[in-house]
């Protein structure tokens, strides 16, 4: 009995310790800036956040870039091709697909979300209007910055043997949103917040160093 609570103490003791280095890391990761502010640009997108997950929400159409020949309206339940934006977000696709409502949240989908176990994938809401009932950050960015972003999002996006990217077909919350399979996994150091943030940084925008959380993203453009 005595070897056993010792077994749980030095556990319990491992933990909090593993917990306080990693928050230590994130806040001296997200406090180290890199890239530049944007001067005035040609495209405007936004991020926004509910306060634990982060999307990009770019207009539907620009010169530039047209995301229904990529995410086709006609892979959502409502086949609306008459939006103005699009949120797109990265993350677990076992937390995505099965948890439409933070209440739906299970202690086994945390744990293989965090552990590296399961697949990642995309998920994308088409929109008419920005919905303020979540935190948005307004940026003016160059062409070329806003290219790079798009072709970030791309090449995390998987293809089939013809060149299509793999939608999760039938997956939805709503009649605007669809699912799609990517690359990677999801992981305690590489979060949705950390998928947004390396996008920022290959688009020269600002970013943290590193950051698993979306305050860090947020706090660089106040």
């Amino acid at each position: 009995m005595k070897y056993i609570l010792k077994i749980v103490l030095y556990s319990a003791e491992f933990l909090l310790a593993f917990i306080l280095l990693y928050l230590t890391l994130s806040l001296i990761c997200m406090s180290i800036q890199i890239g530049e502010k944007p001067a005035q640009g040609e495209v405007t997108i936004y991020m926004k956040s509910d306060y634990i997950h982060t999307d990009y929400v770019f207009p539907v159409q620009t010169k530039y870039f047209n995301w229904t020949k990529i995410i086709s309206p006609n892979n959502t339940r409502g086949k609306d091709s008459t939006n103005n934006f699009i949120s797109i977000g990265w993350g677990d696709q076992g937390f995505f697909l099965n948890t439409p409502e933070w209440s739906d949240v299970k202690a086994s989908t945390i744990f293989y979300a965090f552990f590296y176990l399961g697949k990642s994938a995309l998920h994308t809401n088409y929109l008419k209007e920005l919905d303020f009932k979540y935190t948005h950050v307004k940026l003016v960015i160059s062409s070329k910055q806003y290219l790079t972003l798009c072709n970030y999002i791309l090449n995390s996006m998987k293809k089939n043997i013809n060149g299509k990217y793999l939608c999760i077909k039938n997956r939805g919350y709503w009649d605007t949103d669809s699912f799609y399979e990517t690359n990677g996994s999801y992981g305690l150091f590489n979060t949705c917040n950390t998928w947004i943030n390396t996008g920022l940084i290959k688009a020269n925008l600002p970013a943290c160093y590193w950051t698993s959380m979306n305050s860090g993203i947020f706090h660089k453009y106040r």
